[in-house]
């Protein structure tokens, strides 16, 4: 049986053509595509699948997926699952928002795929929650009801941002200021790092996704004030994650996706991220024995596609 992963972004596509046997899963078939060298992804698949048939497919898309439709961010991409199941004789075929793949993939991640910052006590099948700080802010949770992990999907990121101290009080008070509503997002997101940048050099900058790169190099060569909005940042993002974990009893773990930790891994092993993390007054012990760790497997989405490929085979939904 083969099937097809896909991990569709408005930068990169990365497919996989994989075979599922008795002796488990092989990657027969790799590829990475600048996505906007494609004016369609149908074009893309295309060249990609050449004379090769699959049995099902499942496509993470960086966007809306709305029942069996998709709009890639970034793209103008329109992708349609029975269109697809149509010009590619693949008999079934899923679309699933990027993150719900993330968190599809979080099981079948390996220790070499993780880099750990608390290591706690992993109960075994005991809900798991995973937030993903990169360009917008993901969130997710994983049950186990019995035979199988399902996802249960979030935009916690939306949710009311709370202060930790009187510096983000004050930055909350800048932020409301101009938006109104402020989330997470606001604050804990590749804007957000941005937003938090900008209150501490009493700027306006326009969030610019080459940004926080910049800042990053900028905190690398010991800049204090990019070096002070990075401290916030994690302060923001460990509390955040420590709120997840109590709101779901995570004591399978909480992972963190996303490109920011993972590109900025020093500023998130120095104690500050676990230190906000269990920082939660008469809970603070069961915190500090809730694992975290970092996903630094930049293919967990293609493993959850391929999980929800497999499960469209098996007749069971994702």
């Amino acid at each position: 049986m083969k099937i097809i992963a896909g991990d569709i972004g408005g930068t990169k596509t990365l497919l996989q053509l994989v075979d599922v046997s008795g002796a488990g899963r092989v990657v027969t078939t790799e590829k990475r595509f600048e996505s906007g060298a494609y004016d369609t992804f149908d074009a893309l698949l295309a060249e990609f699948i050449g004379s090769e048939r699959a049995d099902a497919a499942c496509f993470a898309v960086a966007g809306a997926v709305i029942g069996r439709r998709a709009e890639v961010t970034n793209l103008g991409w329109t992708m349609d699952a029975d269109a697809l199941t149509a010009a590619f004789s693949i008999p079934r075929v899923a679309l699933i928002n990027d993150f719900y793949a993330v968190a599809l993939g979080v099981p079948l991640l390996e220790a070499a795929d993780l880099l750990s910052l608390n290591a706690g006590t992993r109960v075994p099948y005991a809900p798991i929650a995973i937030l993903g700080a990169g360009t917008g802010l993901g969130e997710a949770n994983l049950v186990f009801d019995g035979g199988r992990w399902v996802v249960v999907p979030g935009e916690g990121g939306h949710a009311d941002f709370a202060p930790q101290d009187e510096e983000q009080a004050r930055l909350f008070l800048a932020l409301h200021a101009k938006f109104g509503h402020v989330s997470w997002e606001r604050v804990l997101s590749g804007m957000g790092l941005v937003n938090i940048h900008n209150f501490q050099a009493g700027a306006d900058r326009a969030y610019d996704e080459r940004i926080p790169m910049e800042l990053a190099k900028k905190a690398e060569r010991g800049d204090a004030k990019a070096v002070h909005a990075f401290e916030i940042f994690v302060d923001i993002y460990g509390a955040e994650a420590g709120n997840t974990a109590l709101r779901t009893l995570a004591r399978g773990g909480v992972f963190l996706a996303g490109g920011i930790a993972g590109k900025n891994v020093d500023r998130f092993t120095d104690g500050r991220f676990v230190h906000a993390f269990a920082r939660k007054g008469r809970f603070s012990a069961l915190l500090a024995g809730i694992p975290v760790d970092i996903i630094i497997n930049p293919k967990v989405g293609l493993l959850g596609a391929a999980e929800a490929a497999l499960r469209l085979v098996t007749g069971e939904t994702s």
